[in-house]
């Protein structure tokens, strides 16, 4: 297990900002309830550094950002370096959007036969489900039953997508070894990628996904979700979507995926806060009287752990509202040592977090040295 074990926490690996600066950033990531007050302060006590503005970028939350001081009428009062980057990150959002829509609904031409066989998750409805510029995505994920992969794969190529990467603006083929690791070790295909030259996007990525998380054995779980699906509205037209339960469940899957596994922590993209604000976002516009269901729901589809792991994160990241309180309490198992354990997906080996403080965790540089190997 290629895990390094430390004795505790390093707390020289924490990322050092003032605390005014560490909540001036969360307060302009909580665009449901922004406290404009509270913003007002940190600005006026200098919190809008290049550090803030840098994790903003970094966490793809300058929109959010923007719209927010926007909202507020605070936009005069932030530095002008600061306010400009993030209204030129809020514009190129609003016009990378209109080539996403584009192809979101290209692709729904293209896999016209294999209706029924396939929905899109993730940014092909959150880019327009939230506020204007707010949300991008860098590609267009879709899950499919394992059986009928080959129809959606056939489907693409005859399109003219290959599978691939882009590596210095460059598309690149995928090897025989890495289309098999990647069906073996994370769930999903190698990317499917076409050179369609829009505005602020030179190639489309579809990303194929066959399972929830990093293993591959959940047939039952994806048949359950997509012949729950339905055709609904996103950015103006109609395109096969899992039911709004099935949906909040796989962005919980695909977050604790993310966080709970090694090499996210390694490529340090096991936290990026935008992942947590899909949650967050849905969270504060669910109706509580739905609650019943979506338990009901997670327990039939075995997803406990990883929607508790998500909502319980966002709780401590950015908040939620009192009826998701009552849904985390609902979700949360007697035994909540999951919550701080980390696996490697290729030896099931397991680590635990030493820093038991999930919103420390995030401001810590190397999330590695926070953990410490299990013995088997």
């Amino acid at each position: 297990m290629n895990i390094r074990s430390f004795r505790g926490p390093k707390k020289e690996k924490e990322i050092f900002m003032k605390k005014e600066e560490k909540e001036l950033f969360f307060e302009l990531c909580r665009f449901q309830e922004a406290d404009g007050q509270k913003i007002q302060q940190y600005l006026a006590a200098g919190a809008d550094t290049p550090a803030v503005l840098g994790h903003l970028l970094f966490n793809r939350m300058g929109g959010i950002a923007y719209s927010v001081l926007l909202k507020n009428e605070l936009l005069p009062k932030v530095n002008r370096e600061f306010r400009n980057t993030l209204k030129g990150v809020y514009i190129q959002n609003i016009q990378r959007n209109k080539s996403y829509f584009s192809c979101v609904h290209s692709l729904a031409r293209t896999l016209e036969k294999c209706r029924g066989s396939y929905v899109m998750l993730k940014g092909a409805y959150l880019c327009g489900y939230y506020p204007r510029g707010c949300r991008t995505s860098n590609d267009i994920d879709i899950l499919v039953h394992p059986s009928d992969l080959y129809l959606v794969e056939e489907a693409l190529q005859k399109d003219g997508f290959r599978q691939g990467y882009i590596r210095n603006e460059t598309f690149v083929s995928a090897q025989r070894k890495d289309i098999i690791s990647s069906r073996i070790m994370r769930g999903e295909t190698v990317p499917f990628i076409k050179e369609v030259n829009l505005p602020q996007m030179k190639f489309l990525e579809v990303d194929v996904n066959f399972s929830l998380d990093y293993k591959n054995g959940q047939g039952d779980t994806v048949k359950k979700i997509i012949s729950g699906a339905s055709e609904r509205c996103a950015a103006g037209k109609r395109i096969p979507l899992p039911s709004g339960d099935d949906f909040f469940i796989h962005l919980c899957e695909h977050l604790y995926k993310e966080a709970a596994a090694y090499p996210w922590i390694e490529m340090r993209r096991d936290m990026t806060l935008y992942k947590f604000c899909d949650i967050y976002a849905l969270l504060y516009d669910r109706d509580p009287r739905q609650n019943d269901a979506l338990i009901e729901r997670v327990r039939e589809l075995g997803t406990q752990e990883a929607c508790c792991y998500a909502v319980y994160a966002v709780k401590e990241l950015l908040g939620i509202p009192k009826a998701a309180e009552q849904l985390l309490e609902c979700l949360k198992p007697e035994d909540t040592a999951f919550l701080h354990e980390v696996i490697t997906p290729h030896d099931r080996g397991r680590a635990v977090y030493l820093q038991k403080d999930i919103k420390k965790r995030f401001w810590t540089t190397d999330r590695r040295t926070l953990l410490k190997e299990e013995q088997q």
